[in-house]
């Protein structure tokens, strides 16, 4: 069997892998390659690979879903980043199958796909600060991502059908994210995704800044345990959506970042690759 064993050098916690054990452990008996990523345009082909095997945060996972999701191959994630909230939004601890994956566009998730306030926080950290200061390199950004966004968009799906401006709109794939774990609707490999759709206040001043802590307070600290449907608060499962913008945004996806615009399609489904989250 044919294994690419790929290590992300710029993910927060790269120094602690151990490239041996981990073929030993995860790859003994098969013929291994080793690739390192040492720059975000470093990449890699899977072409005649049986077994891949990745460590770094959720980008670097995020970036082997998509690269492998049309091959019937396995895929072995190790996270080795800051927050690993691909790997922490599951339940229990060992190896976790992702059967059930986000999609929107083209585009896979393995836990979420949101755009608005907040969700810049992953893109501002270097690679050096987080190896050093780690997740706080990540919380440093929060005051300065305070701000209210403005997200002309349609929603519609069989639960919600609704247009307005929102100063968020995330679709969860797991129990938490950036460190909170609030979505108690989530349930491992089942067939839907979560929608939390935050209404915007009208300005982004400090009127608007404060109107804006009190619905994100109520999703993120306190969490909901059933559907809610709301003035500002929408959170709702769903397994399939559409979701129109008016005018092109960017999307946190996995910790990655993409500019999508227009009629967006989202839906759950199954990955063609077998995906193993090993949390040891």
């Amino acid at each position: 069997m044919n294994c690419l064993l790929v290590v992300n050098t710029l993910s927060g916690n790269a120094s602690k892998v151990n490239e041996d054990e981990l073929i030993r452990k995860y790859a003994e008996g098969d013929s291994v390659s080793v690739q390192y990523i040492k720059d975000p345009s470093d990449s890699y082909s899977v072409e005649g690979v049986d077994k891949l095997i990745v460590c770094g945060g959720d980008g670097t996972l995020n970036h082997a879903l998509n690269l492998c999701r049309d091959k019937e191959m396995d895929v072995l994630y190790l996270p080795f980043g800051t927050f690993n909230e691909a790997a922490n939004g599951r339940a229990g601890s060992g190896v976790k199958e992702l059967a059930m994956l986000g999609r929107i566009q083209n585009t896979d998730f393995a836990y979420v796909a949101a755009a608005g306030s907040f969700t810049g926080i992953g893109q501002a950290p270097s690679a050096k600060s987080k190896r050093r200061f780690k997740i706080l390199a990540y919380f440093s950004k929060v005051l300065s991502s305070y701000k209210v966004h403005r997200i002309e968009a349609r929603i519609s799906s069989d639960k919600i059908n609704e247009t307005g401006v929102y100063t968020l709109i995330m679709l969860s794939n797991a129990r938490r994210c950036f460190g909170f774990r609030f979505n108690k609707l989530y349930r491992d490999n089942s067939e839907e995704l979560q929608l939390i759709a935050i209404k915007a206040p009208k300005k982004d001043n400090l009127i608007g800044r404060i109107r804006m802590f009190f619905p994100f307070f109520r999703v993120f600290f306190l969490g909901f345990s059933k559907e809610k449907i709301g003035k500002t608060i929408s959170f709702v499962s769903l397994k399939k959506a559409e979701i129109t913008l008016s005018s092109p945004v960017s999307f946190c996806i996995d910790g990655e970042y993409k500019k999508l615009s227009g009629s967006l399609s989202v839906r759950k489904e199954a990955h063609k690759a077998r995906v193993r989250i090993i949390k040891d």
